[in-house]
């Protein structure tokens, strides 16, 4: 058996969903693009063991255009949580390997106060809640992957 193939959101994606609900469904090309964007965006990641092809009539019919969008809304639409990748490091493992100025920098990537509090959840790192500035929240971080990982030394000792 095949070991799969691991797919993001992103065109990817998107032509997955849209060769699978072209192949078995009866919808027009607009509902069907519709629902595929609904589809990927509803979809963080997902693991498929076969990518269906394209199908001959999916080419007669070519996806709308795609939308020209500047730098910024780009960004923008990055920096939502909604596309951000809670689990892209460890927090603890950055730590561990690079200290604390290691995983500040690792920190310093992520822009958003919302998405900073999206990594501490999925990193099951408390935050307080009354923190609002990114510098802040970065420092509860920080000093609560650091007390992780001294009850984890003094666990294992």
């Amino acid at each position: 058996m095949s070991k799969g193939k691991q797919l993001w959101p992103g065109d990817e994606m998107l032509n997955f969903f849209r060769a699978h609900i072209r192949r078995e469904t009866s919808l027009d090309a607009e509902t069907a693009e519709k629902l595929a964007a609904a589809l990927t965006k509803s979809v963080n990641r997902m693991l498929v063991w076969e990518v269906p092809a394209d199908l001959p009539e999916a080419a007669a019919t070519p996806p709308p255009p795609p939308k020209i969008e500047s730098e910024i809304a780009v960004q923008e639409r990055h920096d939502r949580a909604e596309n951000f990748n809670p689990y892209l490091f460890s927090a603890l493992v950055a730590l561990a390997k690079h200290g604390r100025d290691g995983l500040m920098l690792r920190l310093k990537d992520i822009k958003s106060a919302e998405n900073l509090r999206a990594f501490a959840e999925a990193q099951h790192v408390p935050v307080d809640a009354s923190l609002k500035r990114t510098d802040d929240i970065r420092k509860a971080i920080v000093a609560g992957v650091e007390r992780r990982l001294t009850d984890r030394k003094a666990a294992a000792s």
